[in-house]
């Protein structure tokens, strides 16, 4: 499995340049959108800056592992190299699981780089938990801490998102269609979200549709406790997607 996942990294990294030019990309969006903020809304506080970096960027971040992954694994499919590696004795479900590891370790990467470039940017640009001229010193702890929060529903929502599109993928056999389903994916669940601001609806805030947008429990209405079983929840659904995957994956003819 170890030697698989290293053939899965070497394949999305080697000798190509679109996966740096990524994790530079986005380090420098965010550094626009702090110097951006500091010159038009200099008097925004530090908790303020880093709460609307993270807000603006984490969704990205979320969808270029999996996306990256699925460009490799489409051309594996349609240069007809997939069959090499499953002629060899390793399961399908195996190579499906090194395929989804690649892909969330690069989505995690990206969020880290972002939380790391938002946290040293805001704080040379804004000072250090400094104040703003109209947010006191809790509320700029309060925003700063949704953005931390913020941060941390990416990672598991990048985990149910990764597993939804590739679980799409297998089902589709189209890179296109996928993509788009990505797109269609993400709109439902902000039309979600403001109907679950609207009306406390329980179904939709533990079935799947609910994972595909959580609240952030420091900005919403949504319960501290709520919010935690939503990401339990986000790891059994996600659990249930991959199994899914591994059976269409099994099943296909290449």
């Amino acid at each position: 499995m170890i030697k698989l996942i290293k053939i899965e990294f070497l394949k999305l990294f080697s000798g190509r340049k679109t996966p740096y030019l990524l994790y530079g990309l986005f380090a420098l969006l965010v550094l626009l959108l702090v110097s951006f903020l500091r010159i038009f809304a200099s008097e925004s506080s530090f908790g303020n800056v880093f709460k609307s970096t993270s807000d603006t960027f984490s969704i990205f971040a979320v969808m270029v592992g999996v996306v990256l992954t699925l460009v490799s694994f489409n051309q594996e499919i349609q240069q007809k190299t997939i069959k090499t590696l499953l002629v060899t004795p390793i399961k399908r479900s195996e190579i499906l699981f090194s395929k989804l590891l690649v892909s969330l370790s690069v989505s995690f990467s990206i969020l880290i780089i972002l939380a790391c470039t938002s946290f040293l940017a805001t704080s040379l640009l804004f000072g250090f938990f400094t104040e703003g001229a109209y947010s006191s010193s809790g509320e700029n702890i309060q925003a700063f801490s949704a953005g931390l929060v913020q941060m941390l529903t990416a990672f598991f929502t990048t985990i149910f998102y990764s597993c939804l599109i590739l679980c799409l993928f297998l089902i589709t056999n189209s890179l296109s269609f996928t993509l788009i389903g990505i797109l269609l994916a993400k709109g439902l669940g902000e039309l979600i979200s403001r109907s679950l601001l609207a009306h406390h609806n329980a179904f939709l805030y533990y079935s799947p549709l609910g994972m595909l947008n959580i609240l952030n429990p420091l900005t919403s209405t949504q319960a501290i406790s709520g919010y935690l079983l939503q990401l339990v929840l986000v790891l059994i659904y996600s659990t249930i997607i991959f199994i899914l995957s591994c059976k269409l994956f099994d099943n296909k003819e290449f």
